[in-house]
């Protein structure tokens, strides 16, 4: 969080919101610098997950066959 939060607010912000008692704390313990390629990659791997997946064909194709067979193959005793 607070990572994120660096360029939202101050390190005193970030600091009273986390409770920590002293600032160099929140700064050098909870506080790193992102790349820029970082920030994209994360960014591209969110906006793919809230979509749904890269490619959900194979999750659409293999779930309703899975519990199918589940519901097929039952074992009586």
């Amino acid at each position: 969080m607070a990572t994120q939060a660096q360029k939202m607010g101050s390190v005193k912000d970030i600091q009273a919101h986390l409770r920590h008692a002293r600032p160099d704390t929140t700064a050098n313990e909870y506080m790193q610098e992102l790349p820029e390629s970082v920030r994209e990659m994360v960014g591209s791997v969110d906006l793919m997950l809230m979509k749904g997946g890269e490619d959900r064909t194979s999750s659409e194709v293999l779930l309703p066959i899975a519990t199918n067979l589940s519901e097929e193959y039952v074992v009586s005793d």
